[in-house]
């Protein structure tokens, strides 16, 4: 099969990581794996995985020039022509279904709906696709409450899956660990991490204000890892603003975008994810963390609830509340947890996911997009 993925650019973040563990797993399977994207440090991962990337804009949201991009987009389909357009995210799923219009194309298409965004006409692109994959029963049930008009049969939920080669604890740099906790002033403290990209959606102030609660655990620090989104760097700033007003600035650390992510996963005594008014639609960070062995405190909804099971993989505390979740640190210390990564190994893993994806494109071709016509535009 000739594989197509697009997405906006290939840098760092999780959806940009599946379309790596994808592409080469697809290679690996003996298809032709293709990704389009305005390009990125990841670009030469494709390429080294036996994959090929092709770059184009399809990442700016400027309507004005959309129309040229579109073009360029549908000539670069009539030269590739794959069998299955795999595309990942709003930008490029619009020009996608416009470029894909032409008479000599209607080529399969696929969506896999990463986040739980506001429902609107510009979002529903991520559920126009003719298979739509989401990547929880959170993401399943978005899709049936906000676009209702869609069929049931098109949709499937595909998790995402963890590289366990890369976090795996047997391969592990300790001596960078060593260095990294060293550096961060981590020695003898106990480590309560938050992993991602920082944004006003994934609640990091809500674990600041958690670490200030419990004044009596001087030892507890939390460790935020990730640089701000774009247009979140006021909010960055607050969150020192916050911990420097709470009195708990020597608690807190944040150390910006980190690329070893698989070893502060394994050094933090626990891995927090905190959205409030978002939930996250799967819980990458999570997943990851557990296996790796570390323990998680999840707030109560979206994809984590796919995840973890409360008392078995840490806990699930209320979005938002601060005593819960400092209640929850408290346990945690207290507790003893096993078979975290065995529970991942089972369910969730990018082999999985990239057989079941493959799967669900062979359905698809032999239906030969039976569907395709009924898709609203």
């Amino acid at each position: 099969m000739r594989i197509l993925q697009i997405l906006p650019s290939l840098d760092d973040g999780g959806v940009e990581r599946g379309v790596v563990d994808s592409n080469r797993l697809y290679v690996a399977a003996g298809h032709e794996s293709w990704v389009i994207s305005a390009g990125g440090r990841r670009v030469a991962e494709i390429e080294r995985d036996g994959g090929r990337h092709l770059t184009l804009d399809v990442k700016s949201k400027n309507p004005l020039t959309a129309p040229l991009r579109m073009l360029a987009l549908r000539r670069a389909l009539r030269r590739l022509r794959p069998e299955i357009i795999h595309y990942r995210s709003r930008v490029p799923g619009w020009l996608t279904l416009w470029a894909n219009r032409a008479r000599d194309l209607r080529l399969p298409t696929v969506a896999t709906l990463h986040g739980l965004n506001h429902p609107c006409l510009y979002s529903s692109v991520m559920v126009r696709a003719d298979r739509v994959i989401c990547v929880s029963t959170a993401g399943r049930d978005f899709v049936r409450t906000h676009y209702p008009w869609v069929p049931e049969g098109r949709l499937s939920v595909i998790p995402r899956g963890v590289d366990l080669a890369t976090f795996d604890p047997a391969r592990i740099d300790l001596a960078w660990m060593g260095r990294f906790r060293r550096e961060q002033g981590l020695e003898g403290r106990f480590v309560a991490a938050a992993i991602g990209r920082v944004s006003s959606l994934k609640g990091v102030d809500v674990l600041i204000r958690a670490v200030a609660a419990l004044p009596d655990w001087p030892e507890l620090t939390a460790l935020v890892v990730g640089g701000p989104q774009r247009r979140q760097e006021n909010y960055f700033e607050g969150l020192k603003a916050l911990a420097r007003d709470l009195g708990v600035e020597g608690r807190v650390r944040f150390v910006g975008s980190q690329r070893r992510i698989p070893e502060i996963a394994a050094l933090a005594d626990v891995v927090c994810s905190c959205n409030v008014r978002k939930p996250e639609s799967f819980g990458r960070t999570v997943a990851e963390a557990l296996a790796m062995e570390t323990p998680v405190i999840a707030a109560a909804h979206g994809g984590v609830l796919d995840i973890v099971r409360d008392g078995q993989d840490g806990f699930l505390v209320p979005p938002g509340d601060v005593a819960a979740l400092a209640d929850a640190l408290r346990r945690l210390r207290a507790s003893a947890f096993s078979g975290l990564r065995a529970h991942i190994a089972e369910r969730f893993t990018a082999e999985r996911m990239a057989a079941d994806t493959l799967a669900l494109y062979a359905g698809l071709r032999k239906t030969v997009c039976a569907d395709a016509g009924n898709v609203p535009y």
